[in-house]
């Protein structure tokens, strides 16, 4: 092979996003596998909001009741929010107003007020149940560099807190990526017989989508940029080179670049059309749009969940309009979140961006129900944040905080059981605190990335049970994490499989 022909066989893909697989495994010989859609006929997408650099989630959700709060503002007296300030929420079984949210969370307050969305106390990175005695002990297993960025931001992505004790295969790939395999089965294929990916980043992290079979990976604005060329002479002769590319059988690198890029191609057309088409077939997708004017230039996420929306809407409308897929699982992110200096200000602004994103995704997912133009059912979504850690909660001398391990976050839409405040809130008295790896407010989770995620993926139609079927692909740690909670007799917390965080179907 040539460089000169190396080098156009990189150029040929250029601006068609790209599908990119987590191993080398033949497109031919990978998995199908069967996930049901016996909860819902209709559409079904997950949308994972990575929040980079480690979202202080102390700051985030904050004890309004007097000694609580003043155990937090204690540790924190140049951060601390008045109490005043704080967007108090009412959990289910708790007194009114005992809890509040960032400043900039209105949205995400209201949505709490109306049953749309629910806290998620102390999560994170955990290989086996760990407490405070037992994270003293040299030998209790503990997440492989347990403050290291890219290491807890792979960690929440796989759902492997040690890979090496989970296997090469699944250490490269993402729980979102699996879950997304699993769809193949449920997912109809384009015209052309290709598999539509069932994982889409476009934003985030993107081990989080890399799974058994190829992720679609885009620009964070959605797009692909690939279509028909109005020459027919010039489309005819683009497409013959195309077919050249994905027909070389120089080295087994090359065969299997030169069959993705078919896909790729593929996926692209389709999906170019598919998203034109579907968006102006929706009546109102003018009011949805204007959901995003007026957004500071420099403000990314609120564009990048209009295209979300967009996403949601190609997928869920029914051929030959449509792509008419059943499940798909949809990442994005925002970075700047490693607050150890001026964190007030940096971290408020974020958290209004965050916000402004979530009120484009509820306002635009309940817009798309309420004018669904189609005999089919009207598509669901859920959303659910992750982030690297949490922080510590005493504050340092730089006006920031350090890396820490559990966080608080949250899941958002109209089937997630909504007003409600899962996990276990830890105890903010350092002095005495069983929650806390050192005196600095270091949460050590009583909630795994497994116990989250498990019911995101029951909702989105996995099958299966902790130690049999798909659930236990996507999540191969869980069972053992369960099981030494059991045989250990350790509190509920920890036995539990999983946060009931999604309404039941009826």
């Amino acid at each position: 092979m040539t460089i000169q022909r190396r080098s156009f066989l990189r150029g040929a893909a250029a601006g068609l996003g790209t599908l990119v697989a987590s191993s080398g495994i033949s497109r031919l010989a990978r998995t199908v596998y069967a996930a049901s859609t016996a909860r819902y006929a209709g559409h079904r997408s997950l949308v994972g909001v990575f929040l980079l650099g480690g979202n202080d989630g102390n700051q985030l959700l904050i004890p309004a009741d007097t000694t609580r709060y003043q155990q937090y503002a204690a540790e924190r007296p140049t951060l601390k929010l008045a109490l005043a300030d704080l967007r108090k929420i009412s959990p289910n079984g708790m007194a009114a107003n005992s809890f509040g949210l960032h400043p900039s969370m209105q949205h995400l307050q209201s949505s709490f007020a109306a049953g749309k969305a629910s806290m998620v106390c102390n999560v994170g990175p955990v290989f086996l149940p760990t407490t405070k005695a037992l994270y003293g002990l040299g030998t209790h297993p503990k997440p492989t560099n347990l403050l290291s960025h890219s290491d807890q931001q792979d960690a929440w992505s796989s759902a492997a807190p040690i890979p090496s004790l989970v296997g090469a295969a699944v250490a490269r790939s993402g729980w979102g990526g699996r879950l997304g395999g699993t769809f193949l089965g449920v997912n109809p294929s384009l015209p052309s017989s290709v598999e539509y990916p069932g994982s889409t980043l476009l934003g985030g992290r993107r081990l989080f989508v890399a799974g058994p079979n190829p992720a679609l990976v885009l620009a964070a604005n959605g797009t692909m940029d690939f279509v028909k060329h109005p020459n027919a002479g010039f489309e005819a002769l683009r497409r013959e080179r195309m077919s050249e590319l994905a027909g070389i059988h120089d080295t087994s690198l090359e065969e299997g670049y030169g069959g993705e890029l078919g896909v790729s191609v593929d996926v692209a057309e389709e999906r170019t059309r598919a998203m034109a088409d579907a968006w102006a077939a929706l009546p109102n997708h003018a009011t949805i749009e204007a959901l995003v004017a007026g957004v500071p230039a420099e403000w990314t996420l609120p564009g990048q969940m209009l295209s979300v929306l967009r996403e949601i809407v190609a997928a869920a409308t029914p051929k030959p309009v449509g792509l008419g897929l059943k499940r798909q699982v949809i990442s994005l992110g925002l970075g700047g979140f490693d607050t150890h200096a001026g964190q007030g200000p940096v971290q408020a602004d974020l958290l209004a961006q965050l916000d402004k994103a979530l009120q484009v995704f509820s306002a635009g997912i309940d817009l798309i129900t309420a004018s669904w133009p189609h005999a089919n059912l009207p598509p669901q979504s859920t959303l659910f944040a992750m982030s690297d850690f949490g922080r510590t909660l005493s504050e340092n001398s730089d006006g920031g905080t350090d890396h820490g391990w559990g966080n608080h976050l949250f899941v958002l839409g109209n089937r997630v059981a909504g007003r409600s405040l899962f996990g276990v809130y830890p105890d903010l008295d350092l002095a005495t605190s069983q929650d806390t790896t050192d005196g600095r407010g270091r949460w050590i989770p009583t909630t795994s990335v497994d116990q989250y995620a498990y019911d995101l993926a029951l909702w989105m139609g996995a099958t299966g049970t902790i130690s049999t079927g798909e659930l236990a692909s996507i999540f191969p740690n869980h069972a053992a994490y369960v099981q030494y909670a059991v045989d250990n007799a350790m509190p509920a917390a920890y036995r539990r499989v999983r946060l009931a965080m999604t309404l039941p179907d009826v």
